[in-house]
């Protein structure tokens, strides 16, 4: 799409259940998101529900937080290194930035949905080590990972009874005017 900034990608860590993971990968295909990334064994037929569900998103299963591409920091600095050494090495593949994000409307908002999310707690809070906020602030930090070069966010969201209004507000960091943004 020439008009978004990142691509997006959702990781679903292995605690959902089965329901919650094919109704969040099909919001993903539907938001337009690239993959859903799924943490965490799958028997053949939930990855085949799973795969029908995200479509057109892909699905990966990671097997191992070490996987070479991916910057585990909102760090622009480590993001900028990272990026340097694909670049280097004359890597094609993109750089992934993986973070845990809660955005809202207001800055409590992102602190409610945080709080909410079991895993965000200590140093995993997208408070201490992700995107966090409200709107405009959450798009200044994804605008900074954009210029550090990164080219995919691949997000852990908080488990919402609201996540399709979760996601849908994430996908906008990255569409309309957000370009714009970037040029200046």
């Amino acid at each position: 799409m020439p008009d978004q900034l990142l691509d997006l990608a959702v990781l679903m860590p292995a605690s959902r259940d089965s329901a919650g993971r094919e109704h969040l990968a099909r919001l993903a295909g539907r938001l337009g998101y690239l993959a859903v990334h799924v943490q965490g064994e799958l028997d053949r037929e939930e990855l085949e529900s799973l795969i029908a569900a995200a479509d057109p998103a892909m699905v990966v299963v990671d097997e191992t937080d070490d996987i070479p591409g991916i910057v585990r920091s909102n760090d622009p600095a480590e993001v900028r290194r990272a990026r340097s050494f694909l670049d280097a090495q004359e890597d094609q593949r993109p750089l992934i930035v993986a973070l845990p994000i809660s955005i809202g409307r207001t800055r409590n908002e992102a602190v409610a949905r945080a709080a909410r999310e079991p895993s965000f707690v200590g140093d995993s809070s997208p408070e201490v080590c992700g995107i966090f906020g409200t709107f405009e602030e959450a798009q200044e930090q994804v605008l900074e990972l954009a210029r550090a070069g990164a080219e995919v966010l691949l997000l852990t969201v908080p488990d919402e009874l609201d996540i399709a209004d979760v996601l849908a507000q994430i996908r906008a960091l990255v569409v309309g005017a957000t370009p714009a943004l970037f040029q200046r």
